[in-house]
């Protein structure tokens, strides 16, 4: 199978470096992204076995900080374009976010991705089912809401459990190859509970894949879902603007 590797580099006009050397392998699939928030929307939509993040020595750590947060499990390489200051190497060593030294030698840098490319081989060659060890997502409900990052993860086919957490309770969602199974929140279960969840908006959330439900409370594809429930939101809208009788 090959390796998938995300790489987020602002610039890729004219700090191409790192991209030239994925040129000369053909073992490896890469995707770029130029904005920490697109390359958080992707790894929620998507599988990737890696992910690499360029930039300016400050904006790398606190962009691969960022990333280190939503994807504990995720294999990160941050690589600066100059050394970095001495407090944002240990901001980098406190997340375990490992730096690369090459910045000022392509046979150095090239010989770090290698090495990174060598354990992602190792690491991808694992089952995909089963429970992964750690979460491979975490976030906080006032970045996303619970349907954007259901829909997200949705469209990569991921199989899993959400677990949404806030001052109204817990709640779970279980995913099966894109689509909700089975969803609950107190006694509620199905369609019901999917729809007190949609309206959180704080909280946090995180999944884990490969858990499956047994049971199955959600019959509809999620397309059908969000739309009720954008359907529902007009509605609450609608009735709230209504002006009181004199």
């Amino acid at each position: 199978m090959e390796t998938r590797v995300l790489i987020l580099n602002p610039d890729p006009v004219f700090e191409d470096r790192l991209l030239s050397i994925f040129d000369m392998t053909d073992e490896t699939e890469t995707c770029i992204v130029r904005t920490v928030s697109e390359a958080v929307a992707i790894l929620i939509a998507e599988s990737f076995d890696g992910f690499i993040i360029e930039g300016e020595p400050e904006s790398a750590v606190e962009s691969a900080t960022v990333a280190r947060q939503h994807f504990p499990s995720l294999k990160l390489l941050c690589v600066p374009w100059q050394r970095p200051s001495e407090e944002s190497i240990r901001n980098a060593q406190q997340q375990q976010i490992p730096l690369a030294k090459g910045a000022a030698s392509t046979k150095q840098l090239r010989g770090e991705v290698r090495r990174f490319l060598t354990g992602l081989d190792s690491h991808s060659g694992a089952s995909s089912e089963g429970i992964d060890p750690c979460h491979s997502l975490i976030g906080n409900l006032n970045q996303f809401s619970a349907a954007e990052v259901l829909q997200m993860t949705c469209m990569g086919q991921r199989s899993g459990r959400f677990t949404f957490k806030s001052g109204r309770g817990n709640s779970e969602i279980y995913l099966h190859h894109g689509e909700v199974r089975h969803a609950a929140y107190g006694t509620l279960e199905g369609e019901g509970a999917l729809a007190e969840i949609f309206r959180w908006r704080q909280g946090r959330f995180y999944f884990e894949e490969g858990i499956i439900s047994q049971e199955q409370s959600v019959d509809r594809p999620l397309a059908h879902l969000l739309l009720d429930n954008l359907q529902k939101f007009d509605e609450t809208l609608e009735a709230a603007t209504v002006a009181p009788m004199p």
